[in-house]
């Protein structure tokens, strides 16, 4: 107990140094490891609600793999810090049963834009921000019944939009961490993984 409060102390007393030093035009401006013109390079992995579902009984998945790449633009006369981008994830989940030895395999690749803003806390190293998502999942389902193929098909079928919170902490210039939480491909998304800034 006495380790938790004192953690949350230090917590609390870091937000309070970090708020009495920002003001609220610094959210008009890239974070300090940002700048306008900047590539960014995230690359994770996912956690969704179905995940929890495909686990035991014949069920079994593999989590979601995401790639997303952005570009740091300053808009309007401020120089706003937006930025655009694009994703591409792999998904598979199946299900392997002895009532006709059946089987099936779904393969689901989410491809889409997203566009963001960055919020500047005066923080070096960290870059914080939301992002809205839109694109489409393409699925190539395969079942099998005795060992044979009875159907098989390939269809972009489920649209998807999404808005998230994220945030990066660089360790150097050009490499950090991050970590997303929203919606998109799912009612419920949570990905982390490694980022790359150039």
């Amino acid at each position: 107990m006495k380790k938790t409060l004192i953690i949350l102390f230090i917590l609390f007393a870091f937000m309070a140094t970090t708020l009495s030093a920002w003001s609220p035009e610094d959210l008009t401006k890239f974070p300090p490891c940002m700048e306008a013109d900047d590539w960014i390079l995230n690359l994770g992995v996912g956690i969704h609600g179905r995940i929890f579902n495909y686990f035991g009984n014949g069920y079994w998945c593999i989590p979601p793999l995401r790639l997303s790449f952005d570009r740091n633009a300053a808009l309007g006369d401020k120089g706003l810090p937006f930025f655009f981008g694009g994703l591409v994830g792999y998904e598979l989940w199946g299900y392997k049963g002895n009532y006709w030895n059946y089987y099936y395999v779904y393969h689901k690749i989410p491809v889409g834009f997203r566009a963001g803003y960055h919020f500047n806390w005066g923080v070096d190293k960290l870059d914080t921000y939301a992002v809205a998502t839109a694109g489409y999942k393409i699925s190539i389902r395969t079942h099998e019944r005795y060992g044979t193929e009875y159907y098989s098909s390939s269809l972009i079928d489920d649209l998807f939009l999404g808005f998230s919170l994220g945030a990066r902490w660089f360790v150097n210039k050009g490499f950090g961490f991050w970590a997303e939480i929203g919606t998109g491909t799912y009612l419920f998304n949570f990905d982390i993984g490694l980022s790359f800034k150039f």
